[in-house]
């Protein structure tokens, strides 16, 4: 059968996707009339912004008008603002914030405002010129992190298109700052997502992991716009290029569209700023790592309305188990003011990655039990090999019609091209001679990847209460060509294979291609209903279409069972007991098309479902350096494919499945210069319907944890203390434990509860040199990162040493 994507559907959503951007456009020449110098700094806002912690109202000042405000002091703890309230301009409203204060201010080019100490009698922080370090904190319109020293996100938009601060989220959101990026030495996906609260992330082996949250699988935003390939068993881009990480636990259906329930993992690039700042990093490590990386920003033309940014990594490393990895990342993004209210941005990224030679991993003995061989040992092929390119562009338009009007539209596309040929062991290990089967494998993969989403946000009177309201439309599609041989690679031990497999190329047995498009319409409000109580609600329209074909042998295009008008839905109640103090509760669902599986009569099963709800408090503590929230959540998912016993590859409608559980954080700042994030996650997941009653009470995912905890804690003596310059911290990563079962819920192998201790001294010489000595499971503890079955397992990273130097101007 000849199948194709309709074109209908896509021309009528397409019309709705220009819609919104069109009214920018129409918008572009009158805001070219206005004169940039005038217009915008003259421009008035209206405010009303209460007495409040000094840090929380400069945030609004800049949430309102767009401005940016740097200040490179610790602001004193307890000061509060007066209250501003009335239509002005920015500075009008940032001179009656800090009267009394002891700090004063002066405008910074067109859109910023610099604070000054004069208690001091000096401008603190920033250059007399004007030019902003990196290390200064700079408030801004956005969530950006960038250029704070703090481990607490102001806001974040991974759970709607209106991005709000975290204690206004009516859902478990966590955000990783740049600082604590820096901090714990995170560069890969897979290490933030180790250290992120409530997810799980497990080595596959070849570079690649698979990540999970409250049981289920974890999806992936860029910038806010869904992809969905998502981050399993997929190579990544280095952090370097990235702002932030926003990882929402739960459903995240008017984003995603359709995708898993467990939660969804937004990274935000970075952007360009309006002062220039340059900052490097040198780093040294065990098994000869080596990692070197830079970032430039700043103006580009006189008046500062074309600005650029410029990040480059390149790092090289060897394994404890004798592979070895090396990667380099370029990223550029140009941002130009076409008119006071309009910003056009542009980006694009490059990355290559080798893994040479890289390690699967060892089986479990024929007839249970570990090989317990030592860390060190190498069971792959010394030929084995795995390259991967990607390059990424991503364009936005954004304008300002005024009266809180914004309309935002984004454009990306990814391309990702990769090759591996490697060999692995399987079936396990015999006992007494130590041989193993081996497979020799080779892999072929190019994905393009294309996103469109265009919105505008505003605030409006609902029965005389403010709210804020979103509408947007998206499109996504994903074309995927893969190609791959089998063969096999002998018997031999295990402790003599890696020069003894035979380096042959494995001939391609199976080749296919997919094509999928998801188109969506979505709104969203946030109502304050009364002064205390806020209602958020929205809701997504989604349509799927898809195709796949074999390529080996050719055939035609199959036609996947469309999806259309789909709902997905979520409500909010968020419930403030004290100033300081929200309750919420909240209710979110998401769906997952299941045409790749079908009943042995040719029935395709219908898609599955996950639905959340979720019941918590957050409250700001320390004048607002500290955020802490509780949450319990239960989340239902059903129609979940069940294997069908008499008919290998085909399955029965009607699994059902639930996790619930509890989680806690605390993020922030407990004193001047002492930041803390610390997560606990208590996780019960159970199968609830199966054909099978074995199955029924036994655990969904019995990689996850039933309790986690995660904590990292980082003091820097404040100036004026005999130990000035000098940071220590710590970090903590504890388990229960895990298994690893099979198809039939037999239970393979498991391992107890482990904990990993990192610690670190560091020592900043000045404000623009410092450097950190980084100790990563100081007691060596070992343990698996993905436990082995019949095929392969990974031990988890013995004790390393990282020397790190980091610098700025």
């Amino acid at each position: 059968m000849t199948a194709r994507l309709r074109p209908g559907l896509g021309l009528l959503l397409a019309r709705f996707l220009g819609s919104t951007a069109m009214l920018t456009v129409a918008a572009l020449p009158a805001a070219a009339q206005e004169t940039r110098g005038g217009a915008s700094s003259t421009a008035s806002y209206e405010f009303n912004i209460p007495a409040r912690p000094l840090s929380g109202a400069l945030a609004q000042v800049g949430a309102v008008s767009g401005w940016r405000i740097a200040y490179g002091f610790s602001l004193p703890s307890g000061l509060k603002s007066q209250p501003v309230t009335g239509r002005m301009t920015p500075t009008e409203a940032v001179e009656r914030m800090l009267r009394g204060s002891g700090i004063s201010w002066r405008q910074s080019g067109d859109r910023a405002i610099v604070l000054i100490d004069a208690r001091r009698g000096a401008a603190v922080g920033p250059a007399v010129d004007g030019a902003i370090q990196l290390d200064t904190v700079v408030i801004s319109a956005d969530a950006t992190t960038d250029g704070s020293t703090s481990y607490a996100g102001s806001e974040a938009s991974v759970a709607g298109k209106l991005a709000a601060p975290l204690k206004e989220t009516p859902q478990s959101v966590s955000v990783m700052t740049k600082q604590r990026l820096n901090d714990q030495n995170i560069t890969t996906v897979a290490d933030a997502m180790r250290q992120a609260t409530g997810v799980t992330a497990v080595n596959y082996g070849d570079g690649t992991y698979y990540m999970n949250a409250r049981g289920f699988a974890l999806d992936a935003q860029y910038d806010g716009m869904a992809v969905s390939s998502g981050i399993q068993y997929t190579s990544q881009f280095d952090l370097a290029i990235y702002d932030r990480v926003e990882v929402l636990r739960g459903p995240a259906g008017l984003q995603q569209g359709l995708g898993g329930a467990g939660g969804t993992a937004n990274f935000v690039r970075l952007k360009p700023r309006d002062q220039f700042g340059i900052s490097t990093e040198t780093r040294f490590g065990s098994w000869n790592l080596k990692r070197q990386s830079v970032d430039v920003t700043g103006p580009i033309n006189a008046d500062g309305s074309l600005r650029g940014r410029f990040v480059g990594a390149v790092e090289d490393r060897d394994g404890f188990n004798g592979t070895g990895s090396r990667h380099g990342t370029l990223y550029g993004a140009l941002e130009y003011d076409i008119a006071p209210s309009t910003t056009l941005s542009f980006s694009a990224a490059w990355q290559k990655e080798k893994l040479a030679p890289f390690d699967y991993g060892q089986s479990i003995m024929i007839g249970g039990g570990f090989l317990n061989a030592p860390r060190s040992t190498f069971f792959g092929a010394d030929w084995s090999r795995s390259e991967t390119e990607m390059h990424e562009i991503a364009t936005g338009l954004r304008h300002d019609f005024g009266n809180g009007w914004v309309s935002n539209t984004n454009l990306s596309y990814r391309y990702t091209d990769g090759a591996s040929k490697y060999a692995y062991m399987m079936n396990g290990i015999d006992p007494t001679t130590f041989e193993s089967n081996y497979a020799i494998q080779r892999n072929e993969i190019q994905e393009k990847l294309l996103n469109l989403d265009t919105s505008l946000t505003g605030s409006v009177d609902v029965f005389g209460r403010p709210a804020e309201i979103v509408v947007g439309a998206s499109m996504a599609e994903k074309n995927r060509d893969r190609a791959g041989g089998f063969m096999s690679g002998g018997r031999w031990n295990v402790f003599d294979a890696h020069h003894q497999i035979p380096n042959v190329d494995a001939p391609y047995t199976w080749a296919n291609s997919a094509r999928a498009r998801e188109m969506g319409l979505y709104s969203q409000a946030r109502i304050k209903v009364t002064d205390p109580l806020t209602v958020v609600v929205g809701g997504r329209l989604s349509w799927y279409e898809a195709k796949n074909r074999n390529r080996m042998p050719v055939g035609e295009w199959e036609q996947e069972p469309d999806i259309n008008a789909r709902f997905s839905g979520n409500v909010g109640l968020l419930y403030d007991i004290t100033p300081s103090t929200t309750l919420y509760a909240s209710y979110a669902d998401i769906f997952t098309p299941q045409a790749d599986k079908s009943t042995f009569e040719g029935v395709t099963l219908k898609p599955r479902e996950g639905r959340q709800i979720e019941v918590g408090a957050k409250t700001s503590l320390l004048d607002d350096r500290l955020l802490a929230t509780a949450a319990i959540f239960e989340i239902k998912d059903s129609n979940r494919p069940i294997d069908d016993p008499d008919h290998a590859w085909f399955y029965r409608p009607g699994g059902k499945a639930r996790s619930r559980g509890f989680e806690t954080e605390v993020t922030g700042e407990i004193t001047d210069g002492w930041s803390l994030t610390a997560g606990y996650t208590y996780l019960d997941t159970k199968i609830t319907d199966n054909e099978n009653p074995a199955f029924i009470g036994q655990s969904l995912d019995t990689e996850e944890p039933r309790h986690s905890l995660k904590v990292w804690s980082k003091y820097q003596f404040q100036e004026g203390s005999q130990l000035e310059g000098l940071s220590l911290a710590a970090g903590l990563r504890a388990y229960s434990k895990t298994k690893r079962i099979d198809s039939i819920r037999t239970i393979y192998a498991e391992q107890g509860g482990y904990a990993v201790v990192d610690l670190q001294a560091g020592y900043r010489f000045n404000d623009k040199l410092d450097a950190a000595l980084t100790v990563t499971n100081a007691f060596d503890r070992t343990y698996w990162d993905r436990l082995p079955t019949r095929f392969f397992g990974n031990y988890g990273e013995p004790r390393a040493v990282q020397l790190s130097i980091r610098s700025r101007w």
